[in-house]
């Protein structure tokens, strides 16, 4: 009687082990594909839509004759008030240069843009009257990277006899770009796992 090969049994389970690594980085290459063309593209097109949020709804105030000083240097000022104290005169400004004004009451959103790009978004939301002025509360107020600057390193406190800002939170970079998807990734390489298993135990078993 014959005695069986151990050796020769390890040489089949190494050559059958090869077709199932071979299926496994061909499922790998084609998946890869996918993402490259379907997922990346999508996050090409929007890339002109998205942008980095520097100020993402915080509450800024500001006095009449007082001025706010935002990330990259852009400055909000309250040039004055009608005698109802029901609408403001609002004016931006970067570097001591004029960009944009307004006359804007409760409610009334002033919008800034730089080549179709939007920088700045305020919305006044109250007008507190009183015998020194009034006091604008701008509340959302949100603020996106202009491009075209330097990106800020460290946020940016104005002096504390030009505005006042209830808010003690640095504002935080966030990057909003989105487009690859990491859960759709991970399921995917999961997937091509287990198929790799499943078919390197039907060759272990043949």
């Amino acid at each position: 009687m014959r005695a069986p090969n151990k050796h020769g049994k390890k040489d089949r389970e190494g050559m059958n082990f090869l077709p199932a690594l071979f299926f496994s980085a061909t499922i790998f290459f084609f998946f890869s594909i996918i993402i490259s063309y379907v997922v990346f593209p999508v996050a090409g097109a929007n890339n002109e839509k998205l942008s980095i949020i520097l100020i993402d709804g915080d509450e800024v105030y500001v006095r009449s004759g007082n001025y706010y000083t935002f990330l990259q240097d852009y400055q909000i000022y309250v040039k004055g008030a009608n005698s109802e104290g029901s609408r403001v005169w609002i004016e931006l400004r970067r570097n001591e240069v004029f960009l944009e004004d307004s006359i804007v009451g409760e409610g009334d959103t002033f919008v800034y843009s730089n080549n179709s790009t939007e920088i700045l978004n305020l919305t006044v939301d109250t007008i507190y009257g009183g015998a020194n002025g009034v006091l604008v509360k701008f509340s959302p107020v949100y603020q996106h990277l202009n491009p075209k600057l330097p990106m800020p390193q460290t946020p940016v406190i104005p002096p504390s006899s030009s505005s006042y800002n209830n808010s003690s939170i640095p504002p935080v970079f966030e990057n909003q770009a989105k487009g690859f998807d990491l859960p759709l990734f991970l399921l995917g390489l999961g997937s091509v796992l287990l198929v790799t298993g499943f078919f390197a135990g039907r060759h272990r078993k043949k």
